[in-house]
């Protein structure tokens, strides 16, 4: 992941949280379906 701790998929499903959470361990990561969500994440 080169570093990075946080993924976020855009789109409807979790194909590739599943997929990030079996091959790279101790990461965030978050999904959103839509650009309201995506707008209102809160970034610490």
């Amino acid at each position: 992941a080169d570093g990075a701790d946080t993924f976020i998929e855009i789109g409807p499903g979790k194909v590739l949280q599943g997929l990030i959470k079996r091959t790279i361990k101790d990461v965030n990561i978050l999904g959103v379906s839509s650009v309201e969500e995506l707008e209102n994440l809160e970034w610490n």
